[in-house]
């Protein structure tokens, strides 16, 4: 490990680039520039990568891999850009999950039916036969709890060995009765036995895998011998292990990122594995500078980060606006307008994003109702609602600008068997290899584009037919619906309602997102809502080391602001109204805004 932590700038470049590194960058620091101009130094002067081999590059979101990659452009044959799944999922999992067998010989996971990692769906079909193996049908019969309960466990590496549980101890009790941990393992393996695997499982495999059968980790290394990874402080223990095996198997392994802003720990990042990241003769660095915020901003975000050894200076951005409360109370339409306003009168119209923290505030401020028809759709067939939750997803990531991840949606959706036989809700002995697959993905993805804007009123049961004679006159035969409780719910459900209720694990483009969502992204202007008195206390009595996300939450949506920051939530204390004043956050009065 170097002896201190050496401080450098966006532009500033490696020497020594066979040593692994650690950067400490802040929001705004320019790490995604660094990043690139490093990969590209590498490439440059590196006398390891041969014809054969590659740089990794792994990013925490598909987003995040997009823009790498449009940066990198002219050197992608020699960079493999990916997220941490999509990486281990196909240079581990897919070619070596067939290793891995249960007590009696057999294989883990059926391979033959292997196609891709999905989220974890608890239908009820699957809720009913894991109840039925493991035995406890006549102890618990709320079947939402258990749903909510199996859809939210997670491995979690503790001392070498796995314990499968819920992210929350208290989703296991249910009534009188606990969910056992030794019952959990059932549940996945009834879907391995199908060959889905979830997203939490890629990680899982992929250490087992590695750990035991460690002379593939030198495969990876030869193949890989540089990696680096970008939002590292998003990291989970299982992660980092196998990111240290790689290291000590010879890849050089550079890390980024920023503890400030770890906020997944509800999905089982830590923080601290950031923090405390070593390897073997690492070099540490940190860069102070933000080129992105103005002065006013980066003061905030220095009070929200303080304590912690970095500090930033503003750099490139010589405004100084003032940053804003709008206090509201349940009609939120009047502090949006007046944020409108006020960018009006800065001449900052454009190129703005409000935060919030959850999904059901972001459908209050879109005026939208929140409903469970995805779940309700869920219930009533699931084949079809995994079908069409794909479908819907693809037409609003093509509204996102991401047309080439909504066409790989598509094909995910047309799931076939080991013969390459389209799965149900298709029906009959339907055959299509992986070019028709595409092909035809290409065209439902118009359809659907088209169909979608036209019917946006109408009902599912409609839009479903419409798909139907689509698909029939393409030569694919789709499951009429033609009775029982889904054709009840899709004669009542808007395809309105499906679209207003779709969340997206990622967006892009949209002007009002969860605080999650905008992680990387910037915009001239911000306005974080709060939804809740108390939350204003994490900007006032900052804990950014705290085990707790909280203060880090909004760390990373006030640090996406430009230019103009704005907070608006509800009626504040005159004591607390005192201590924003002190750090520089003023009341809005109806003098600010223009009439």
């Amino acid at each position: 490990m170097g002896e201190s932590i050496i401080t450098i700038t966006s532009d500033d470049r490696l020497e020594d680039i066979e040593k692994p590194f650690k950067v400490i960058a802040g929001p705004g620091a320019g790490k995604t520039h660094w990043l690139i101009e490093h990969i590209k130094n590498v490439l440059l002067n590196s006398t390891k990568l041969s014809t054969l081999s590659k740089i990794s590059c792994i990013t925490y979101t598909t987003v995040g891999a997009e823009e790498v990659k449009n940066r990198l452009k002219d050197n992608l044959d020699k960079v493999d850009v990916s997220t941490i799944h999509s990486f281990l999922y196909a240079n581990i999992v897919k070619p070596y999950v067939h290793l891995l067998k249960d007590d009696s010989g057999r294989m883990l996971v059926n391979i033959d039916e292997l196609d891709g990692h999905f989220e974890n769906v608890a239908t009820k079909g699957k809720v009913f036969r894991w109840q039925s193996e493991v035995n406890n049908v006549r102890f618990i019969r709320d079947q939402k709890k258990i749903k909510m309960c199996l859809e939210n466990i997670d491995w979690v590496l503790d001392n070498g060995s796995f314990l499968l549980k819920p992210r929350k101890e208290w989703l296991r009790r249910i009534g009188t009765y606990y969910i056992k941990l030794e019952d959990l393992p059932t549940y996945k393996k009834i879907f391995w036995d199908e060959g889905i695997i979830h997203h939490e499982d890629v990680l899982y495999f992929s250490y087992r895998i590695l750990k035991e059968f460690p002379i593939i980790l030198e495969h990876l290394s030869a193949k890989y011998p540089y990696m680096f990874l970008d939002e590292f402080q998003d990291t989970n223990p299982i992660q980092s292990e196998i990111i240290k095996w790689l290291g000590s198997a010879g890849t050089i392994i550079g890390v980024i990122g920023d503890p400030a802003q770890s906020i997944y720990s509800f999905q089982g990042a830590s923080r601290s594995d950031f923090v405390n990241f070593r390897l073997p003769n690492l070099n540490e660095y940190q860069i102070e500078n933000n080129r992105r915020s103005g002065e006013g901003i980066v003061k905030i975000l220095n009070h929200l980060r303080q304590g912690d050894s970095l500090a930033q200076c503003s750099t490139h951005n010589q405004s100084n606006n003032p940053i804003y409360y709008f206090e509201c109370e349940d009609e939120i339409t009047q502090t949006l307008l007046d944020f409108h306003n006020l960018r009006q009168e800065l001449g900052l119209e454009n190129d703005y994003c409000i935060l919030t923290r959850n999904n059901d505030s972001v459908k209050k401020l879109r005026n939208i109702e929140v409903t469970n028809v995805w779940s309700n759709l869920n219930e009533a067939d699931s084949d079809r609602e995994r079908l069409l939750k794909s479908l819907f997803t693809a037409y609003m990531l093509v509204e996102d600008g991401r047309n080439e991840l909504a066409v790989k949606e598509v094909i995910r959706s047309l799931r076939t068997d080991k013969n390459n036989i389209l799965k149900s809700p298709f029906q009959g002995s339907q055959f299509i290899d992986s070019l028709s697959k595409r092909s035809l993905a290409v065209d439902l993805l118009e359809f659907i584009m088209d169909e979608i804007k036209q019917s946006v009123n109408f009902t599912l049961l409609v839009f479903y037919q419409t798909l139907y004679e689509f698909l029939k006159a393409k030569g694919y035969n789709l499951k009429k619906i033609t009775r029982g409780n889904i054709k009840t719910l899709a004669e009542q459900i808007t395809m309105q309602e499906l679209i207003e209720n779709l969340i997206l694990p990622e967006e892009k483009s949209t002007d009002i997102r969860t605080i999650h969502k905008a992680k990387g992204a910037e915009f001239k202007s911000v306005l974080l809502y709060l939804d809740d008195v108390e939350e204003i206390e994490n900007i006032i009595h900052p804990e950014i080391h705290s085990a707790n996300d909280d203060t880090r939450i909004y760390y990373v949506a006030l640090s996406r602001a430009r230019d103009l920051l704005c907070i608006a939530g509800p009626l504040l204390t005159k004591v607390n109204k005192e201590k924003l004043s002190e750090i520089n956050i003023i009341e809005v009065s109806k003098e600010v805004i223009s009439q």
